[in-house]
């Protein structure tokens, strides 16, 4: 009897427990569910960044110089190796050169012939003044012995004319390089006739170093260097050095050496609304060849409290570019955002937030208009560098 009652007792303890247990685990698991989920949240400090413009730009080889040959004859031989480095004066291209030596000589002996024809003319008139004076010979025949010396003299200078000419065509028959550069491929093979009957064009040659940068800007960010420029004039010594110019080669590496701006056009095309600058580079090492297309970035300044955020921080709905802040009660909301540059896997923020907001770093997938969140805070420690960067 005893036994049953303490069964009983024990069973009813048991059934005590587990329930307090089961509603005490219900609990839990309501409580979790009402507990609003957490996302790594970052507040925007701010640092230094660059504020620069970016265009495309194309090399040019200046000068680009196309070495054709001048005379006609057959191409001899040509003495050096395509697409190398050729220093000013050095022999590229020779013509057969026999008929301009002929030419030559003979010029030389017509002008032997012509200055001995004018020496017995002179004599002539020598031999002759004396006796007009006492009238052994008529005026008529001294004046046709002047006029015999003078056209003489001026056969002579024709002749000298012609041996230099003869001289000059024999001179292009050695065509060296006008300048230091790259030379291109030979277009014309030795044996071929060439020069008849027009210039044939042989190779070209482009100095590389420098190396020069044609680019197309804007017409509004003319107009921002322009007021920064008046707005700092006492502190500038040279306009035209103030902008330091940055190159991002197509393989996103950033070029070693930075260039200025030597040209700005005298007007802007009002079909594009652009204005045509270029840029000079030290380029030692021929990296860079005319052709190369690169970005070209300006740096006008440095902001000393720039937004920097994470790409991972935006999204794009629309073509629109959003970024998500939560408040001071922990709700998140979309927010439109005008992104700058981006430099590596960062952008700089134009417009749309400011210093002291914080921003979602993640979660944008389960993301709903005014929920709200755990922060998980994330310090702010992004950083660029102050000159555009590889990885544009």
């Amino acid at each position: 009897m005893k036994n049953s009652i303490l069964q009983k007792i024990l069973v009813f303890i048991a059934i005590i427990c587990a329930s307090t247990i089961i509603n005490t685990a219900c609990k839990s698991k309501k409580a979790q569910q009402q507990q609003a989920p957490a996302f790594k949240v970052m507040e925007i400090k701010g640092t230094k960044v660059p504020i620069y413009l970016q265009m495309v730009g194309q090399a040019i080889g200046l000068p680009t110089v196309e070495i054709r040959a001048r005379v006609a004859g057959y191409l001899k031989n040509w003495s050096f190796q395509e697409g190398s480095m050729v220093r000013k004066g050095q022999p590229l291209f020779t013509i057969e050169q026999d008929e301009y030596i002929n030419d030559v000589k003979f010029a030389e002996a017509d002008l032997d012939n012509k200055i001995a024809a004018w020496e017995k003319a002179k004599l002539d008139v020598a031999r002759l003044k004396p006796l007009l004076s006492t009238n052994a010979i008529s005026q008529n025949d001294y004046d046709k012995a002047v006029t015999t010396e003078q056209q003489d003299r001026a056969m002579v200078a024709s002749s000298r004319a012609n041996l230099d000419q003869a001289k000059l065509n024999l001179s292009y028959t050695n065509m060296p390089s006008p300048i230091t550069g790259y030379i291109g491929a030979c277009n014309v093979r030795p044996g071929n006739l060439v020069g008849k009957g027009e210039s044939t064009l042989l190779s070209t040659v482009s100095a590389v170093d420098p190396i020069y940068v044609n680019f197309q800007m804007n017409e509004n960010d003319y107009l921002k260097i322009m007021r920064y420029q008046e707005a700092h004039k006492a502190e500038l010594k040279d306009r035209k050095d103030l902008l330091k110019v940055y190159l991002t080669l197509s393989d996103n590496m950033l070029f070693d050496h930075i260039g200025k701006i030597d040209f700005i056009d005298r007007d802007i095309n009002p079909q594009t609304g652009t204005i045509a600058l270029r840029a000079v580079f030290e380029n030692p090492d021929g990296l860079i060849k005319p052709g190369n297309f690169a970005n070209v970035n300006l740096v006008l300044y440095e902001d000393e409290q720039g937004i920097v955020i994470p790409q991972g921080a935006t999204t794009q709905i629309q073509g629109k570019n959003f970024a998500f802040l939560v408040d001071n009660k922990n709700k998140v909301n979309r927010v439109p955002i005008v992104l700058g540059m981006g430099i590596g896997n960062k952008f700089i923020v134009g417009a749309g937030l400011k210093l002291g907001d914080r921003i979602m770093l993640e979660g944008f997938q389960k993301f709903q208009e005014g929920m709200q969140i755990t922060p998980v805070m994330v310090p702010d420690t992004l950083t660029v560098p102050l000159h555009p960067a590889t990885g544009n």
